[in-house]
């Protein structure tokens, strides 16, 4: 490049924008877990090509292994990632309501109760009016 001449800006920006692919690809390997590289099905001798021999047992499956066959050794403690934060809030979130849902329907249980007693003390309390009035109704006037 002539140091006269004026730099061109989209060769600028390509250089920039492909520096900067650059370097997010390398934190999303530094992100990633790493994995080891089993296959899902182990290889027998056989399809090796090789003779199967009985002194080899086949391993049983055991209960603690998952099913994707990539187990933790024994005496290898599995430590769970964290959390994302915006998964944390959801589940908090979730359990905040489903509280909530349960001290309503819980109020509301007390609500209809209180109302029913109400109601059956309202008639108790109309049908002894009911029967004085009757009463009243009844005796011979003077």
């Amino acid at each position: 490049m002539d140091p006269k001449q004026p730099a061109r800006h989209t060769r600028i920006a390509s250089v920039i924008a492909a520096g900067l692919a650059g370097l997010s690809c390398a934190a999303a390997i530094a992100q990633t877990t790493a994995t080891p590289a089993t296959p899902a099905t182990p290889a027998t001798p056989a399809a090796q090509g090789m003779p199967a021999t009985p002194a080899m047992p086949a391993m049983p499956a055991t209960a603690a292994s998952p099913a994707g066959g990539q187990g933790v050794t024994p005496g290898v403690t599995q430590i769970q990632p964290p959390k994302d934060p915006l998964v944390e809030r959801r589940e908090a979130r979730q359990k905040a309501a489903a509280e909530y849902k349960a001290k309503k329907k819980a109020a509301k249980g007390e609500y209809k109760d209180e109302v029913g007693a109400a109601k059956k003390e309202r008639k108790v309390e109309n049908k002894a009016a009911d029967a004085t009035a009757k009463q009243e109704l009844a005796a011979p006037k003077q």
